[in-house]
């Protein structure tokens, strides 16, 4: 089984934090994988996420995704990259209140050569995807989204993050805020999507007690030399 990311060497530090380094000498996550790292508050789980996606820049090592080394892409490069292979699930879903569902789930697909493709390609995709995880299509094409519950918000977040078919999703804390019930049921939700979609996953938390629904898991201070 080959790997989906490897990381070589990496550093990174913020430029105006002398007490923040990144440092990670080697990690690879092999290909439909869903991998949870852990770590206190402040190890820099965030700023990896970012590393890998592309978002921060490292001061020298390579991250290898899709066997492409993304470190040596120009910015541009890096968005077009991003958008096309990794779907993203944020610590607090970020969910658009004015616009429906369904725009909310189309979102990233706006990041990409949606235009060009058949938009009917991916308004079916919304809608079988939607159907898979209990939302129907009166719920999709509500006029807003400020009136759906916690386990719709969270289905809307899981199915936006694969909308695209990423190679790739990256997960910031999203059950940081639920409560044990949401958390469980947004857990199997994702690693349910993860399966049929055959996406690799990257999710960082806090909480060690969610290990139980990964593959394996990485403790951050193992691996890196932050401070």
């Amino acid at each position: 089984m080959s790997n989906a990311l490897e990381i070589n060497n990496l550093l990174f530090k913020w430029n105006n934090e002398d007490n923040f380094l990144l440092k990670i000498n080697k990690l690879s996550i092999k290909n439909n994988n869903k991998v949870i790292m852990f770590g206190e508050s402040g190890s820099g789980k965030s700023t990896l996420l970012n590393l890998i996606s592309g978002i921060l820049s490292p001061i020298s090592g390579t991250i290898i995704i899709k066997n492409k080394k993304i470190t040596q892409f120009t910015p541009n490069k890096k968005d077009a990259f991003r958008a096309n292979n990794i779907g993203v699930i944020f610590q607090q879903f970020n969910i658009l209140d004015y616009i429906s569902p369904l725009q909310n789930i189309l979102l990233p697909c706006f990041f990409t050569n949606f235009k060009k493709k058949n938009k009917k390609y991916f308004y079916d995709r919304a809608f079988e995807l939607a159907h898979k995880l209990g939302l129907n299509k009166n719920i999709l094409l509500q006029t807003n989204s400020n009136k759906l519950s916690v386990g719709q918000k969270q289905r809307v977040a899981i199915l936006r993050s694969v909308i695209n078919k990423p190679f790739l999703i990256l997960a910031d804390e999203p059950t940081s805020a639920l409560d044990n019930k949401n958390k469980e049921n947004f857990l199997e939700l994702l690693m349910t999507i993860c399966e049929t979609e055959k996406v690799t996953l990257l999710m960082v938390s806090h909480d060690t007690s969610l290990k139980k629904y990964f593959n394996s898991f990485i403790n951050l201070e193992k691996i890196s030399h932050s401070k």
